[in-house]
């Protein structure tokens, strides 16, 4: 009786295996032919997907994780849908939702199992893996506010899978640090965050710091709240920065600036202009911001699209001293350019 019992169960769960077998290749032919957005659902699971409309099978391809914060599940026109990336690095992105009933949402970096939900997301990506082209080398995670803590839970049980990472008003297990020292990291956080306190942002990138870790920039608003989203929309070199990391390479410093001067205005203030490097052929030249020095000390992170910079913080009798160095998006800095002074008479 027990092995006719013992039968029955595994001629069950053979069954089982081979309905979803087909399930899953259904879905996968289905899947192929997309261009564009859609959603897909695994069970009552919904995950958006984009496939860049000119996806070429021959043609390996970056792949995006974008995880929201709690209760977001509304389909955003992402950045990554649209011009210029569609024509100049198409990728393919993928928008787990995750119902507001779900307590354990993303999950996150200090327990060690793995969220209903983000289950799911990984069988979704498991698809998606079998049926596009994609590069292995070049998968994203990004993550706000309850994505963000998903989005360190991610790296922490998956410590070889990313390229790179961004996150918005979260914070994670600073003893993952020695984790992150190997995956390129940019982290945003508002200094007044009631939901989730800077504190905890502040730790993490201290702790990656300390563990030696160099491929990592915090940047905290001021004044700002929970909403970090409304902010880090303007960062323009943010999806560049993305989208340029790529595992198992090893980048040098970029070239200086140059032609660096600086002039006092009509109105008393001090106006700093250089030029990028010109040599273009060169990947490690692919600036990401300028650093702006006045008497040795940083007061200034401009983003590539400026090349010049108002000084309106000096005082009448003295002289001032200005350098300027290049950042490129792999976090190696180029030398800090000759100084140019200004006497305030």
């Amino acid at each position: 009786m027990r092995r006719n019992v013992s039968i029955l169960m595994i001629f069950c769960l053979f069954a089982v295996a081979c309905e979803n077998k087909n399930s899953n290749d259904s879905m996968i032919s289905e899947m192929s032919s997309q261009r564009g957005y859609k959603n897909w659902y695994l069970d009552s699971f919904r995950c958006g997907l984009f496939v860049p409309p000119s996806y070429d099978v021959g043609k390996k391809y970056p792949l995006i994780i974008f995880l929201h914060g709690y209760s977001d599940t509304t389909t955003w026109n992402l950045g990554w849908y649209n011009e210029p990336f569609v024509s100049s690095d198409p990728c393919i992105v993928m928008t787990p939702k995750c119902p507001k009933e779900e307590n354990n949402g993303w999950g996150n970096s200090w327990d060690l199992r793995t969220s209903p939900m983000m289950k799911k997301t990984f069988e979704m990506l498991d698809l998606v893996k079998q049926t596009f082209n994609l590069d292995a080398d070049r998968f994203y995670i990004c993550g706000s506010s309850m994505g963000g803590y998903g989005t360190f839970g991610a790296i922490k049980k998956n410590p070889d899978l990313f390229a790179a990472a961004y996150v918005e008003c979260a914070n994670g297990n600073t003893n993952m640090a020695e984790i992150l020292i190997n995956i390129p990291l940019w982290m945003f956080h508002g200094s007044v965050d009631s939901i989730v306190p800077v504190k905890g942002a502040r730790d993490m990138y201290n702790a990656v710091r300390e563990a030696g870790g160099t491929q990592i920039k915090y940047t905290e608003y001021q004044g700002v709240g929970h909403n970090v989203w409304d902010y880090t929309r303007d960062e323009t070199t943010l999806p560049w920065w993305l989208l340029v990391q790529r595992k198992g390479t090893v980048h040098n410093k970029p070239d200086a600036v140059i032609n660096i001067q600086a002039n006092l205005t009509n109105d008393k203030k001090v106006l700093l202009e250089w030029n990028m490097p010109t040599d273009h052929t060169n990947p490690d030249n692919k600036i990401w911001y300028c650093k702006i020095f006045r008497d040795g000390n940083v007061i200034k992170e401009a983003d590539n699209i400026f090349t010049t910079f108002t000084d309106s913080t000096i005082t009448s009798g003295n002289t001032y001293v200005y350098q300027v160095s290049a950042v490129n998006f792999y976090f190696r800095e180029s030398e800090i350019s000759p100084g140019v002074s200004v006497n305030m008479k």
